[in-house]
This record gives C-alpha cells, structure tokens and sequence, in this order.
C-alpha cells in the first residue's frame, strides 16, 4: 500500500538511503533538511513522486507548519523518519553548558517537536501511523568522552518509548533505532581515513562499520504494514557491539 512518509535529515546517509529504499517501494515522500539544493540532487535520484520541503526542525514553529505546507501540496503523511543530529566527543570536563544545550537542541529538541507535529496530525486525520526515531549506540553502552551526546540520544529513546505508550491505542505507532558507527559525514573523524575505518572496525564485534541501509532498511520495515505489531521497542543496528562481548583473539 502506498503511503506518504516524512523524512527528515533526508541528506543524511540513513536519511538518504531510506528514501531511496522506500521510493523504489512506491511510496511518496516529503524530503526534508536544511539545505534546499541537496534535497533536489536527491530528489532526481529517486523514481515517483516527491516533495522537497526544506526545513530547519530546530525551529518549532516553521516545523508546526511543515504538515500544512505538505497537505496544500496534496501530501498527508502517515509515516516519519526523524534521521537529524549531530555528534560531540569530549569528556565530561571539557564540554561546556553550551555544548550540551546545543546537542540536545540538535538532536532531542528536534525529535521532540518533529513526533509532536506528526502525533498531532494524526489525532486529527484518526488513521493508523508508524514514526521511527534514530538515536544512538553510545545512549545504551558506555563510550567514554560521549557524556553529552549519549545522554541526548537516552532522551530521544525515551522519547519514542513514552509516546508509543502514550498513543498504543490510537494506532500510532513509534520505535527507536540505535545504530553504531556509521560512515557519514558526521562520523569522518572515525571513519574519514582507512587507517581509521580499520582501526574503529576491530572495536566491533563483527568487525564491521555500519552503512547507512543497514539503519534504512530496518526503518522500512518498521514504516510498514508488516511491522503492525511492533510499538515501543529500542532496537540497535549496531553488529551487536552494546550487548555482545566476544572474547579476544588468541
């Protein structure tokens, strides 16, 4: 069944990879980021039809507003992939008050008013709907120097847990995903050189970097009507590294 779905951070790598994996599954999709020429390039990589709504989610008016800008545009969305944040790696006693405002600004705020405008557009339309929201490995195993951001991301799968809850019987479902390392623009200084790929690589249980369809793919299916009964549930994309701890190599 063909469904509108919402994306944002829709540049991104598990952004841009779900829209890829959901328009060739025949779904419409509202594409939004900040920067208007990118989501076009991405936009003329994807078959069907597609609308291109920038959007800065860190402002919760102009997101407010998005549902109405994609319904007089004939869109009416009952699937959503938040992919936005950002990262910092820093120890506790060097990250300032303001570095921590900024990356739950960036990534909890975002998610907050994004899932409140989809939740609300829902309660008006009275249809069944799925929102997925990403957060991040470092929130349910502990990294060092990742205080700020892993607490953030904890705050996004709380987020999504409570809200399940919350709106279980009004057929709104959300889930949580938690990937792990990523190659992405944000994660270059991790994986931005082979050397580094390599080396972050072996902390892996399956020795592996994420890609960002390995995220996407879970998130289609968690956006579809195979998934009607999962609700609530945090669940890492991650090769296993925050729950398994195989022994080392002889």
């Amino acid at each position: 069944m063909q469904k509108d779905i919402w994306i944002t951070g829709a540049t991104g790598a598990i952004g841009s990879a779900l829209a890829k994996q959901l328009a060739m599954n025949g779904h419409r999709l509202i594409l939004s980021a900040r920067e208007a020429a990118r989501l076009e390039t991405l936009q003329n990589t994807l078959s069907g039809e597609h609308l291109v709504l920038p959007l800065d989610v860190n402002q919760p008016i102009a997101v407010e507003n998005a549902i109405s800008q994609m319904q007089s545009h004939g869109f009416n969305p009952s699937g959503l992939c938040h992919a936005v944040g950002s990262t910092l790696i820093k120890p506790l006693h060097l990250t300032s008050l303001d570095d921590c405002k900024n990356l739950f600004e960036q990534n909890y705020f975002s998610a907050f008013s994004v899932l409140k405008a989809f939740v609300v557009h829902q309660l008006k339309q009275k249809q069944s709907a799925a929102a997925v929201l990403i957060g991040s490995l470092v929130a349910s195993a502990g990294f060092p120097n990742h205080e700020a951001i892993a607490s953030a991301k904890a705050a996004v799968a709380s987020l999504g847990q409570t809200t399940a809850a919350t709106y279980a019987d009004k057929g709104i479902r959300v889930n949580v995903l938690m990937p792990g390392l990523t190659q992405s623009a944000l994660s270059a200084r991790l994986t931005g050189t082979p050397e580094a790929t390599a080396r972050n690589a072996k902390m892996n249980p399956m020795g592996m970097i994420g890609e960002g369809i390995d995220t996407a793919a879970l998130a289609a299916f968690l956006l579809g009507e195979e998934a009607r009964w999962i609700t609530g549930q945090v669940i890492g994309v991650d090769g296993g590294h925050a729950v398994i701890h195989p022994l080392p190599k002889a």
